[in-house]
């Protein structure tokens, strides 16, 4: 039987809910473990909107060593901050994220490998790091896709996801288009190029596609806004900067110098907004989640990476 099936739903019903809605180990006989939390991170009044790289996420050969605690870890932080959307990378195993989306219940996943998803099987191999959207269950998805294929090999080979979302807030009907995106690691000569590339392909595609929809990118872009991390060279995403259509919605983060991983100093996981979703970004609620605030030894144990959070008021 595969590993996966063997993790049992228990690790879900260990965590208990305090009265301020944060989620607590109440099975860890350890008194300072037990006080470890995170807050909820979902507010009746925004959208908000969560990315984060879980790092070969159930794979056997790359990543963390045990891959039963890392299941059970990123669904401890996904069930404490509960956000309405979470765009996330590095997703290698299909069991495993199974598994994550079925202890989330109020809400549901969408893996690119997924047959709803078009191309999304002839852009992402069996074994091979992917994104995915995990949604509050309120969200219709309308329509999903992998798209930029002709700058499949500027993006590793993995070419972003678009899901089209359906929902209600505050009794309008709206539609939300999410990216979840994921660029060529490393801080060389070759990431940096094909960054650059991957970045104009994507702006290309996004200026002529989404023409005055709402449209917000997620994910891991391996690199910064203010300066590359390859020798301080300028940003592959300049072209977003210097376009008005365009706000990255993490760049407070950027002008704090705010690290999004635990091993690296760089901001370098973004939130991308286009169009009127800007002005409908709350401003000052950008925020990287703290893992280490519920599992101390998260850098090894669960993902070198940091979730990162932005809210939208879509009323």
């Amino acid at each position: 039987m595969n590993r996966f099936l063997l993790v049992s739903f228990a690790f879900f019903t260990a965590c208990g809910v305090d009265s301020t809605g944060s989620v607590v180990d109440e099975g860890s006989t350890d008194s300072a473990e037990a006080e470890l939390r995170l807050p909820k991170e979902d507010r009746s009044d925004t959208v908000d909107v969560m990315s984060w790289n879980v790092e070969w996420f159930g794979s056997v050969d790359d990543g963390p060593t045990d891959e039963a605690l890392q299941l059970k870890n990123v669904g401890r932080v996904l069930r404490a901050t509960a956000p309405d959307l979470i765009g996330l990378v590095e997703v290698v195993s299909p069991t495993a994220f199974a598994t994550l989306v079925a202890g989330l219940p109020t809400h549901r996943g969408l893996l690119v490998t997924d047959p709803l998803v078009v191309g999304g099987a002839r852009s992402y191999s069996a074994n091979e790091q992917k994104v995915a959207l995990v949604y509050n269950a309120r969200f219709k998805v309308e329509s999903a896709r992998v798209v930029v294929t002709e700058a499949s090999y500027a993006f590793a080979g993995r070419p972003p996801m678009e899901v089209k979302l359906s929902f209600e807030e505050g009794g309008k009907a709206r539609t939300l288009i999410v990216l979840v995106a994921h660029f060529k690691a490393m801080a060389n000569l070759d990431g940096y190029t094909r960054r650059t590339e991957a970045a104009t392909a994507l702006k290309t595609f996004m200026d002529t596609e989404y023409a005055g929809r709402w449209v917000l990118l997620v994910g891991d872009l391996n690199d910064d806004l203010d300066s590359s991390t390859y020798r301080h060279s300028t940003t592959p995403f300049a072209p977003f900067l210097a376009d008005t259509k365009y706000r990255f919605t993490t760049d407070a983060l950027t002008a704090a110098n705010i690290s999004t991983t635990l091993t690296f100093r760089s901001t370098i996981d973004h939130h991308l907004a286009q169009n009127g979703l800007i002005e409908r970004f709350v401003e000052g609620s950008t925020k990287v989640i703290k893992t280490t605030d519920l599992i101390p030894d998260a850098a090894t144990t669960t993902s070198d990476h940091l979730p990162v959070l932005t809210r939208y008021d879509l009323r």
